[in-house]
């Protein structure tokens, strides 16, 4: 089931739908990347070995000392930002390597990003550890950092702070993030339980930022999780 939500539209409505995981066959060997998307929920063996993240390390740092690839780990731990892990948080461990030369569940930072607003919203993003605004435009939403800094309703924290594209911002504060005006999306919940938002936003046509604003700052789970998304994003007249 799913609802057409317009620029503005609430997002407590994506509650009241949901949709279903895409199926894949448990035991199968996935040791050739999966088509474009399908990524999402495999059927992946764990081991029997969790590990507690110790300070400055990354995901490369911990997929190192397991022998598996820095996307296998983000993955099967559900992370939003594999870049993003902190002192204490603990991370399953699958069972094998099963794409160690495989990055595509990182999103990519495009310095060279035209658009200027996104398509329905939400419009207010919570900021992350070590966001900038830079890579929330360029990163999160792919839009330029111009049009974060010139939003027109910009108010609060980042209009007092005043800050430049690379100044590490608040964790937890807010910024207004331009939406395009007239446009509309269809809105949805899928249940998760393996890759990373940027996996999602793939599969989606979305961005990792909309669905982060949607989901209220997740960043990691152990188990399903149900996401709210946008997709078949268009402007009407």
């Amino acid at each position: 089931m799913f609802q057409k939500l317009a620029a503005g539209g609430r997002c407590l409505a994506l509650l009241a739908f949901i949709s279903q995981a895409i199926p894949v066959t448990a035991g199968a060997s996935y040791d050739v990347l999966p088509s474009t998307g399908t990524v999402l929920n495999l059927d992946i063996a764990l081991s029997n070995v969790t590990y507690t993240v110790k300070g400055n390390e990354t995901i490369f740092d911990v997929a190192k000392k397991f022998g598996v690839g820095a996307c296998d780990l983000a993955r099967v731990n559900v992370l939003a930002d594999p870049n993003f892990i902190y002192a204490n948080e603990t991370l399953l461990i699958p069972a094998r390597a099963l794409f160690p030369d495989d990055y595509s569940c990182f999103s990519q930072n495009n310095t060279q990003a035209t658009n200027d607003c996104i398509f329905a919203g939400p419009h207010v993003y919570t900021i992350m550890p070590g966001d900038t605004v830079q890579k929330i435009a360029n990163e999160r939403y792919n839009i330029t950092v111009e049009s974060v800094l010139n939003q027109s309703a910009q108010t609060g924290y980042i209009a007092a702070l005043d800050p430049g594209p690379y100044d590490v911002l608040q964790t937890g504060e807010t910024i207004k993030i331009p939406v395009c005006d007239n446009s509309i999306c269809t809105a949805s919940v899928f249940t998760f339980s393996y890759g990373t938002l940027q996996d999602f936003a793939t599969f989606y046509n979305t961005t990792v930022g909309q669905i982060m604003a949607l989901n209220l700052g997740y960043n990691h789970t152990t188990g399903d999780v149900p996401l709210g998304v946008f997709y078949d994003c268009e402007i009407i007249s």
